[in-house]
Protein backbone atom coordinates (compact mmCIF):
# COMPACT_ATOMS: atom_id res chain seq x y z
CA UNK A 1 0.00 0.00 0.00
CA UNK A 2 3.07 2.20 0.05
CA UNK A 3 2.69 4.89 -2.57
CA UNK A 4 -1.00 4.14 -3.22
CA UNK A 5 -3.06 7.26 -3.85
CA UNK A 6 -6.78 6.64 -3.23
CA UNK A 7 -8.99 7.89 -6.05
CA UNK A 8 -12.31 8.30 -4.26
CA UNK A 9 -11.48 8.91 -0.61
CA UNK A 10 -11.92 12.40 0.82
CA UNK A 11 -8.65 14.29 1.14
CA UNK A 12 -7.82 17.89 1.94
CA UNK A 13 -6.40 18.21 -1.58
CA UNK A 14 -9.74 17.38 -3.25
CA UNK A 15 -11.85 19.57 -1.00
CA UNK A 16 -10.09 22.44 0.79
CA UNK A 17 -13.26 23.58 2.59
CA UNK A 18 -15.39 20.50 3.27
CA UNK A 19 -19.08 21.13 3.74
CA UNK A 20 -21.65 18.83 5.26
CA UNK A 21 -20.84 15.56 6.95
CA UNK A 22 -17.32 14.23 6.56
CA UNK A 23 -16.79 10.66 5.46
CA UNK A 24 -16.38 8.13 8.23
CA UNK A 25 -14.28 5.19 6.94
CA UNK A 26 -15.53 2.94 9.74
CA UNK A 27 -19.02 3.13 8.21
CA UNK A 28 -18.04 2.28 4.62
CA UNK A 29 -19.52 -0.95 3.20
CA UNK A 30 -16.03 -1.91 2.07
CA UNK A 31 -14.45 -1.17 5.46
CA UNK A 32 -11.85 1.46 6.36
CA UNK A 33 -9.18 0.30 3.86
CA UNK A 34 -8.82 2.98 1.11
CA UNK A 35 -7.96 0.35 -1.54
CA UNK A 36 -11.11 -1.62 -0.71
CA UNK A 37 -13.08 1.63 -0.83
CA UNK A 38 -11.77 2.31 -4.35
CA UNK A 39 -12.61 -1.29 -5.30
CA UNK A 40 -16.19 -0.85 -4.05
CA UNK A 41 -16.59 2.39 -5.98
CA UNK A 42 -15.28 0.69 -9.15
CA UNK A 43 -17.60 -2.30 -8.55
CA UNK A 44 -20.57 0.03 -8.19
CA UNK A 45 -19.68 1.90 -11.40
CA UNK A 46 -19.09 -1.38 -13.27
CA UNK A 47 -22.46 -2.76 -12.17
CA UNK A 48 -24.27 0.46 -13.11
CA UNK A 49 -22.64 0.58 -16.54
CA UNK A 50 -23.66 -3.03 -17.23
CA UNK A 51 -27.23 -2.20 -16.22
CA UNK A 52 -27.20 0.84 -18.54
CA UNK A 53 -26.06 -1.39 -21.45
CA UNK A 54 -28.74 -4.00 -20.56
CA UNK A 55 -26.12 -6.67 -19.87
CA UNK A 56 -26.74 -9.48 -17.40
CA UNK A 57 -24.73 -8.89 -14.23
CA UNK A 58 -24.41 -11.60 -11.61
CA UNK A 59 -21.25 -10.48 -9.80
CA UNK A 60 -21.46 -9.74 -6.09
CA UNK A 61 -19.13 -7.64 -3.98
CA UNK A 62 -17.48 -10.84 -2.70
CA UNK A 63 -16.95 -12.02 -6.30
CA UNK A 64 -15.37 -8.65 -7.13
CA UNK A 65 -13.00 -8.97 -4.16
CA UNK A 66 -11.93 -12.45 -5.29
CA UNK A 67 -11.34 -11.24 -8.87
CA UNK A 68 -9.29 -8.23 -7.75
CA UNK A 69 -6.89 -9.07 -4.87
CA UNK A 70 -4.73 -6.10 -3.83
CA UNK A 71 -1.67 -7.11 -5.86
CA UNK A 72 -3.74 -7.48 -9.08
CA UNK A 73 -5.79 -4.34 -8.33
CA UNK A 74 -2.65 -2.22 -8.22
CA UNK A 75 -1.84 -3.33 -11.81
CA UNK A 76 -5.22 -2.10 -13.09
CA UNK A 77 -5.29 1.05 -15.19
CA UNK A 78 -5.60 2.67 -18.60
CA UNK A 79 -2.21 1.82 -20.06
CA UNK A 80 -1.81 -0.87 -22.73
CA UNK A 81 -0.05 -3.25 -20.31
CA UNK A 82 -2.36 -2.51 -17.37
CA UNK A 83 -4.95 -5.11 -16.41
CA UNK A 84 -8.68 -4.97 -17.08
CA UNK A 85 -11.69 -7.22 -16.63
CA UNK A 86 -12.98 -8.78 -19.83
CA UNK A 87 -15.67 -11.27 -20.76
CA UNK A 88 -14.69 -14.49 -22.51
CA UNK A 89 -17.91 -14.47 -24.55
CA UNK A 90 -19.39 -11.03 -25.23
CA UNK A 91 -22.83 -12.52 -25.97
CA UNK A 92 -23.10 -13.72 -22.35
CA UNK A 93 -23.43 -11.61 -19.22
CA UNK A 94 -21.01 -10.76 -16.44
CA UNK A 95 -20.67 -14.03 -14.51
CA UNK A 96 -17.73 -15.62 -12.72
CA UNK A 97 -17.52 -18.31 -15.44
CA UNK A 98 -17.33 -15.71 -18.23
CA UNK A 99 -14.55 -13.44 -16.91
CA UNK A 100 -10.83 -13.03 -17.29
CA UNK A 101 -8.35 -10.42 -16.11
CA UNK A 102 -6.12 -9.56 -19.06
CA UNK A 103 -3.93 -6.66 -20.29
CA UNK A 104 -5.94 -3.87 -21.94
CA UNK A 105 -4.14 -4.27 -25.25
CA UNK A 106 -5.21 -7.93 -25.42
CA UNK A 107 -8.77 -6.90 -24.54
CA UNK A 108 -8.86 -4.22 -27.23
CA UNK A 109 -7.63 -6.69 -29.87
CA UNK A 110 -10.52 -9.05 -29.17
CA UNK A 111 -13.43 -8.56 -31.58
CA UNK A 112 -16.71 -7.64 -29.93
CA UNK A 113 -20.19 -6.86 -31.30
CA UNK A 114 -19.73 -3.18 -30.40
CA UNK A 115 -16.21 -3.03 -31.81
CA UNK A 116 -16.22 -4.99 -35.11
CA UNK A 117 -13.02 -5.63 -36.99
CA UNK A 118 -12.44 -3.58 -40.11
CA UNK A 119 -10.59 -5.24 -42.96
CA UNK A 120 -7.10 -3.87 -43.56
CA UNK A 121 -6.65 -2.08 -46.86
Amino acid sequence: MIGYIPKYVYTIKTSPKPQGIREDPSKWISGPDPIDHDKYYAYSKHKSQAKFRNEDYELTWDDWMSIWPHDIWLQRGRGSDDLCLSRLDFSEGWTMDNLEVIPRLTHLKKPSPKRPRRPKQ
